[in-house]
């Protein structure tokens, strides 16, 4: 079998350097960052992602470091309007799960090292220095492989901002395990919890763009008026963070290179599908990788595949999600 690089340890990156050691390639990972996975924040993995996890192993380790959603409620704060919904997905067995993005991190790292694949961290590799077969570009949303592809796009200000707050206990009287939104004519506020890891929340809002200066506390007012307002003032809040995103177009590959995740299709948080989507991007490059006849063929194959998914996901409703038997090794 051939030989990969992959440019970057984050969650694609990782789940793939997994996935295709798991076809018979032999992988190389590069990582700039060090190897502490010591990166803020938290995720909301779909139930495709703990399918895509099961593949490599780590589906339960995932699933222990973090929580289970399994449900979705929201309410239109001028209309009044509420609605709810389980946050499961036909085909796949597990509902959603909610992890700090570190704990994710460290559990798919522990991961490469029990698979025994190299990961070189603190180190910039340059892609256009490779010496695999394959090169994989997992280096996010202002990717170099990108730019080599020849693809000088960069991400756009998606006209919102967000900021984020943790709190060691949950919000009384709001269900634990649930999602619940609250939209505002100015955007919206969500909070998750539970009894083990406390209350998530987030403020998300229009700002006229990402050089605006905008007073931190204006975040926080849409939530004084819902039950999450109890922690508010307790809570480890995060500085307000502009939203970038890149739309899932131009070129992805050529014949030895390949681009995953945020490299390739970089949503805003308001998808809540970026993490699940790099993961999908793993697996669907390592069976693709397994069935082809060539690795021209199989990249040629991976967009084909993917790039319907990351435009559903860009634009939600333009076309369906991933069935689960895709992201079965």
């Amino acid at each position: 079998m051939f030989r990969a690089e992959v440019i970057g340890c984050g969650i694609g990156g990782a789940c793939a350097a997994l996935a295709m050691a798991k076809v018979g390639v032999r992988v190389q990972v590069y990582e700039h960052a060090t190897r502490a996975a010591d990166v803020g924040g938290w995720v909301t993995l779909g139930p495709a992602a703990s399918t895509a996890l099961d593949q490599i192993g780590l589906g339960e380790r995932v699933r222990a470091a973090g929580f289970p959603v399994v449900g979705v409620s929201t309410v239109d704060t001028v209309t009044g309007r509420a609605s709810s919904f389980p946050r499961t997905e036909p085909g796949h067995r597990w509902s959603s799960t909610h992890v700090w993005r570190r704990d994710l991190l460290a559990v798919l790292r522990e991961g490469l090292d029990r698979a025994d694949i190299s990961c070189d961290y603190g180190t910039r590799a340059d892609p256009g220095g490779r010496t695999g077969d394959l090169l994989v570009g997992a280096d996010g949303a202002r990717s170099a492989t990108r730019r080599m592809l020849g693809d000088r796009r960069e991400p756009t200000y998606t006209g919102q901002s967000i900021r984020y707050g943790h709190f060691p206990e949950p919000v009384r009287g709001l269900p634990t395990n649930v999602l619940h939104f609250w939209s505002h004519p100015d955007g919206v506020v969500g909070y998750v919890g539970d009894d083990r890891d406390g209350s998530f929340w987030f403020s998300r809002r229009n700002v006229a763009s990402a050089a605006t200066v905008t007073d931190p506390d204006v975040f926080l007012d849409a939530l004084r008026v819902t039950p999450v307002a109890e922690v508010l003032e307790r809570s480890e809040v995060s500085a307000p963070i502009a939203l970038y995103e890149l739309e899932p177009e131009g070129r992805w590959h050529n014949a030895d290179t390949v681009l995953i995740g945020d490299a390739a299709h970089a949503v805003s948080p308001a998808a809540g599908r970026g993490a699940t989507s790099a993961i999908e991007d793993a697996i669907v490059l390592a069976k693709a990788l397994r069935s082809a006849n060539s690795i021209a063929a199989a990249l040629d194959s991976y967009t084909e595949v993917r790039r319907p998914i990351a435009q559903a996901t860009f634009r939600p409703g333009a076309a369906p999600r991933i069935p689960a038997a895709d992201l079965r090794l």
